[in-house]
């Protein structure tokens, strides 16, 4: 089930929920990171803006992003007023990306497909965010995180005190487990098969996600 295109200034956003996807059109050309301070702030801001209201969801585990840019062939190959690929991510990744966004953090990013085609009548770019299983595109409202050490937070879902108290024990004791493998001789890739089959990550990408420590609980 997907919902209503919203389309707020430039950008045309779509989300997919039981898919784990969203979609986002756009008639302007991405910025560069190399473009001025106050343009890439506007444009990170806009584009947020819009994905922002147009999304309830967030990815919690793995994501694919696919970029289209529509390009004519004389201004990318005969101009040095175009942007690399490369240097036009960045930007867009920053901007749908945090508490309001749809990706807790860019490291989640494990393939990137990125080109450019002659567009005929099409301006702008294409931009697709899918999670590798449709299950890691979770509700983005009340989602906070767990804290074991610097390097492992887990998500928690906004419930009951008492249910998140009851997901960070299971995380507990995956975590116990884990080490105690590796204590008795267990290889890591074998004693990873108890970890919480949630993405951990280190405490410092999180930003201002809220994070309390598992003792808290």
């Amino acid at each position: 089930m997907s919902s209503s295109v919203v389309t707020q200034g430039d950008f045309d956003v779509q989300e997919f929920r039981s898919h784990g996807r969203v979609d986002i059109r756009s008639t302007v050309d991405p910025i560069s990171l190399q473009a001025s301070p106050v343009r890439k702030a506007e444009f990170k801001a806009a584009l947020g803006s819009a994905v922002q209201k147009a999304t309830g969801g967030i990815f919690t585990h793995d994501v694919e992003v696919t970029l289209v840019w529509f390009l004519e062939e004389s201004r990318r190959y005969q101009t040095h007023l175009v942007a690399d690929l490369d240097n036009v991510l960045k930007p867009i990744l920053d901007a749908v990306t945090g508490p309001v966004g749809i990706m807790i953090d860019d490291n989640q990013i494990q393939s990137i497909r990125a080109s450019w085609m002659t567009p005929g009548a099409q301006t702008g770019f294409e931009l697709q965010f899918a999670a590798l299983m449709g299950d890691d595109y979770q509700d983005r409202e009340g989602l906070s995180f767990v804290e074991f050490s610097a390097d492992r937070c887990y998500s928690l879902p906004q419930a009951e005190r008492s249910v998140q108290a009851s997901i960070v024990r299971a995380y507990g004791t995956g975590l116990a487990e884990y080490q105690k493998m590796l204590d008795a001789g267990v290889s890591e890739s074998e004693a990873r098969m108890v970890l919480p089959v949630a993405r951990p990550f280190p405490r410092a990408r999180l930003g201002k996600f809220e994070v309390a420590h598992h003792t808290d609980f």
